[in-house]
């Protein structure tokens, strides 16, 4: 189910469409867009010949000044997304060659700019919390499925988080309310409990406890970036390498982690 709502996230969510493009014309001097691209702290501006898109002018990330002399990147098919590439396939298109945008055609023709920068749109840390909470709820399932009491895990994390818990569990008593303990725990919790208890770091895949490590790092990171809307998900299109990394740990790992306990499988 979330594999299929994060796979209908795609760049046409991202974009900005054409008509909302700053445009300029080939030839024309780039001063005449230079105060929109600076107050609408625009990075990318498409060149227009006779009204079709013909390349891309990139401006000084630092100051966001248009070269001087007109030139831009002409446009090819290496600078084409298709509207219906999903977020987690444009993550990776960006990462492959760093390239800080891409033009977003459909039917043949370009709709739009899709940018790093969109990585922070609530759409595209939509798609990253939906891979995350694929994770997250598959390891609280092989928790769930322990053949340990969920108390014994809980003695795995550090004692501030054990009282945490303990306290939360004397209030749900004292509530007279049913309720499962693992549903409190954080990403850190599951990840943690997992990694450190050899019975069920042995249900999956993962070679090592040092290689379980190596998976989950950078996740919880990107977690916190996404999940804060105050925080940028990506700063820069170099930023792109480092979430892409954490997307494709996790994909691993998902992949190392059985759908049920072993001495539940039929």
């Amino acid at each position: 189910m979330l594999e299929s709502v994060q796979g209908s996230l795609t760049v046409n969510a991202l974009m900005t469409g054409r008509e909302e493009l700053v445009t300029l014309n080939r030839g024309e001097n780039p001063s005449a867009v230079q105060e929109k691209i600076r107050e609408h702290e625009i990075n990318q501006v498409p060149v227009l010949d006779d009204g079709d898109v013909v390349g891309l002018m990139i401006a000084d990330p630092e100051d966001r000044t248009l070269p001087e002399d007109g030139s831009y990147e002409p446009i090819a098919p290496k600078w084409l997304v298709s509207a219906d590439t999903s977020i987690r396939r444009f993550i990776d298109i960006l990462d492959d060659d760093r390239h800080p945008a891409r033009f977003v055609f459909q039917e043949n023709e370009v709709v739009g700019l899709v940018t790093y920068a969109d990585l922070n749109d609530a759409v595209a840390r939509t798609a990253l919390y939906l891979l995350i909470s694929q994770l997250e709820i598959k390891l609280a399932r092989l928790i769930r499925m322990g053949e340990e009491d969920i108390w014994t895990y809980v003695q795995i994390l550090d004692e501030e988080r054990q009282e945490e818990l303990d306290d939360l569990q004397d209030e749900m008593k004292e509530k007279d309310v049913v309720h499962d303990l693992v549903e409190h725990f954080k990403l850190g919790d599951v990840i943690g409990i997992v990694r450190d208890e050899p019975s069920l770091l042995d249900q999956t895949e993962v070679s090592s406890r040092d290689h379980f490590n190596g998976l989950v790092g950078g996740v919880e990171n990107m977690r916190h970036n996404v999940a804060h809307s105050v925080r940028l998900v990506v700063d820069s299109v170099d930023g792109v390498k480092e979430v892409n990394h954490a997307c494709c740990s996790i994909e691993r790992l998902l992949d190392k982690i059985p759908p049920q306990s072993p001495q539940l499988a039929p």
